[in-house]
């Protein structure tokens, strides 16, 4: 026994020294979404180089108030398109069988189908009080849009959160690729047309929705099988079954968009369109970091834990907490970069007269830190059922964004310090979540029930 016992130990050692091994060099759940991250990062890049690289021409073909229109327009639109499917197709990549995924595809195109009327009517309606009451009147011709932008957007989440469920992600990347080009094309050649600001919103529709249908030819043809297992008694099953999410994922669903787009609401209410362009000009190149990476970080990471389940947490808090220490280092240089050379950098390449966007950018580095870190790791809500504490997280996001700008309309302050407030703020308020997620993973028991039907 005593001979054996070092064996045993440069055994264990051994085995040890291969599991790491394994699990750093293209083994284990944290490898492939690293891999997943990677293929995914590819489109990315390039869809969003395509972006940047047309924006220098985009803003002088257009004017700060041509931008303020374009932002107050993506902004409405982006606050009612979870409407459409009352938030079920985020719970697409959650079934275990293809076949239930499909029913539950199918129930959000039949959602899609009936809501969207009722959006048409609604802008009928009420689009010009609303539009007068942000002094938006310069989008009042173009109302009509604005429910195209939703349905068309709508089918594409639908389409999608089943490539995420199918780790479809070079088609995922083909499409981003795809939706930055006719975008940049569309606003670029509409724009030299004399089409303004219509231009704008019709290259920003097509680049929110396109490629849909060519995801949706590519699923038709791998699963065209399983449509015989599409029936209302399934859908009626799925719509009991995941009832949290349009309960509780549904409006915090719309916290979440009107927190991040209701700035840009203020600023059209409180300093005009011109303003408003700049803002939105500073929050798009914020948002290429977060685009490049976070977004396809944030779906290889949900079609990961969602494969490991809710039964293995103390899995996803070690790939949560691993993807999360790489986003931090992953942030730091654009976080520089802003900080120190924002009005410099904007006025360069941008032209002179959006310096002032430059001074937004840099005012908002650090919440892009943070933001960055944080933004992936709320999927993990979804693998556990926490509906409710998404909620709570997006009510309290209200808050922490509400908070900032009533401060500065109520003190007076410049547009600058008003902006000081808000990133503050909402910095603040992403070191909570992160916290709160991981501690909500971590008090997860081993084995829980199944997450998703059988």
């Amino acid at each position: 026994m005593e001979e054996r016992n070092p064996e045993g130990r440069a055994g264990a050692g051994r085995r040890l020294l291969s599991v790491l091994s394994r699990k750093w060099h293209g083994s284990g759940p944290l490898a492939a979404i690293f891999r997943n991250m990677a293929l995914l990062t590819s489109g990315a890049m390039l869809a969003r180089v395509v972006a940047a690289g047309s924006a220098p021409f985009i803003t002088r073909i257009y004017t700060p108030e041509h931008m303020g229109v374009l932002s107050v327009f993506a902004s409405l639109a982006a606050m009612l398109i979870p409407f459409v499917t009352l938030a079920y197709s985020t719970a697409i990549p959650l079934p275990k069988r293809d076949g239930m995924a499909l029913n539950l595809a199918v129930l959000c195109g039949a959602l899609l189908l009936t809501i969207s009327p009722l959006v048409l009517v609604f802008f009928l309606l009420f689009s010009e009080p609303v539009l007068q009451a942000l002094h938006m009147e310069r989008l009042l011709p173009y109302w009509w849009l604005l429910p195209v932008a939703i349905i068309g957007t709508g089918l594409y989440e639908i389409v999608s959160h089943w490539a995420v469920r199918d780790k479809a992600f070079k088609s995922l990347a083909q499409t981003q690729v795809w939706q930055s080009v006719i975008g940049a094309v569309s606003k670029i050649g509409l724009g030299l047309l004399g089409l303004k600001p219509l231009g704008l919103l019709i290259g920003q529709i097509l680049m929110q929705s396109g490629g849909s249908w060519m995801l949706f030819r590519r699923f038709r043809r791998d699963h065209r099988g399983l449509a015989r297992q599409v029936s209302l008694r399934r859908m009626g099953f799925l719509l009991r079954r995941y009832a949290d999410f349009p309960k509780y994922r549904l409006p915090s669903q719309f916290l979440l968009s009107f927190s991040s787009k209701a700035p840009l609401l203020f600023f059209a209410w409180h300093h005009g369109a011109e303003a408003t362009g700049q803002f939105g000009l500073a929050l798009m190149i914020m948002a290429l970091p977060m685009a490049l990476l976070g977004h396809t970080i944030g779906q290889a990471y949900y079609a990961e834990i969602a494969k490991v389940g809710r039964k293995r947490p103390e899995e996803i808090y070690r790939i949560t907490r691993g993807i999360t220490r790489k986003l931090f280092w992953i942030s730091v240089p654009p976080f520089l970069i802003l900080l120190l050379s924002g009005p410099w950098l904007f006025q360069l390449v941008f032209g002179d007269v959006w310096r002032p966007a430059g001074v937004f950018a840099s005012i908002m580095s650090v919440y892009l830190l943070t933001q960055f870190v944080s933004s992936p790791i709320v999927s993990a809500l979804n693998v556990f059922g926490k509906q409710t504490y998404y909620f709570q997280m997006n009510l309290l996001r209200v808050g922490f964004m509400v908070a900032p700008f009533l401060a500065g309309w109520w003190l007076e302050l410049s547009q600058a310090w008003t902006l000081v407030l808000y990133s503050l703020s909402m910095s603040a308020l992403r070191f909570y979540l992160y916290f709160k997620i991981m501690a909500i993973i971590r008090e997860q028991p081993p084995g829980g029930p199944a997450a998703g039907p059988p």
